[in-house]
């Protein structure tokens, strides 16, 4: 059963959330279909919980800090792992392999969660495991996403470990194959830590649009092929952004982000690459 006097003050809270500045009482009005008395008592009303705030100069209004508190309270419950246990189910579903999602600790790629195939060999990574960047592609996502600054640090320190014949062991090489993912939004693993295993794997991002992790697939090299990986590349990216969502990050904006960042590490001064 709705409630009209609660349905309009969260109207009216997300019309002051939309707005980049103060907004005036009559102007709430007129964008909420609502006499100018009634905002001005909702206004009131909340503005003594501290839901929202008046400037004294203007007689605007805009969100309180107490909204900013609820915000980062609800903020720090959000959980990688659990927001990303319906993607990995849906993964595993679509593509019949091994489905994980990382984080990136001390350097490196560390597994939070995984989900196997009911039937069939899969791929295991047991949770808790520290893998390389350089050479895994949850490790490679998270990388090529991060800030400039921070990416220019964590690249100036790898330990480019020969793991197999295909490790890109070169950071000329390896700069330019972070620049590909950036690209394209997806990294892939071509047998360059495990002989035998193929993954493909794509960023996520929390609600400040910074990296919080990666989220990819991972099976037997005779069993994904070019044509499983590339016809892959869109449920992978989908289900990075679905989690992207759910860890409180605007969907709409992803895309937008990634050019960002991109366009960062395009700058001709931009080391390595």
């Amino acid at each position: 059963m709705e409630i009209r006097s609660v349905t309009k003050a969260v109207r009216l809270l997300e019309a002051l959330a939309n707005e980049a500045s103060p907004v005036g009482v009559s102007e709430l009005g007129r964008q909420l279909a609502m006499d100018k008395a009634s905002v001005s008592r909702m206004l009131r009303t909340l503005e003594q919980a501290g839901f929202v705030a008046q400037d004294t100069h203007s007689q605007r209004y805009s969100l309180g800090v107490t909204l900013v508190a609820m915000g980062q309270k609800a903020l720090k419950r959000l959980d990688l792992r659990d927001a990303a246990r319906p993607s990995l189910e849906s993964l595993v579903n679509i593509t019949g392999e091994c489905a994980h999602i990382a984080m990136m600790v001390a350097d490196k790629s560390f597994y939070l969660d995984q989900l196997v195939p009911e039937r069939g060999v899969s791929v295991d990574a047991p949770v808790g495991t520290l893998a390389p960047l350089h050479c895994t592609a949850l490790g490679k996502a998270m990388l090529a996403f991060q800030p400039k600054e921070i990416f220019t640090r964590i690249f100036s320190e790898l330990d480019f470990e020969f793991f197999t014949r295909r490790t890109i062991v070169d950071p000329v090489t390896f700069s330019k194959h972070l620049a590909k993912v950036r690209r394209t939004g997806v990294a892939h693993d071509d047998e360059e830590f495990s002989i035998g295993v193929r993954c493909i794997a794509a960023p996520v991002f929390r609600h400040d649009g910074r990296v919080c992790g990666a989220i990819g697939i991972s099976g037997p090299s005779p069993r994904v092929t070019d044509d499983k990986l590339s016809d892959w590349e869109t449920a992978v990216r989908n289900e990075a952004i679905l989690v992207t969502a759910r860890m409180g990050f605007n969907e709409s904006q992803i895309e937008e982000l990634k050019r960002a960042i991109q366009a960062q590490h395009e700058d001709k001064t931009t080391v390595n690459e």
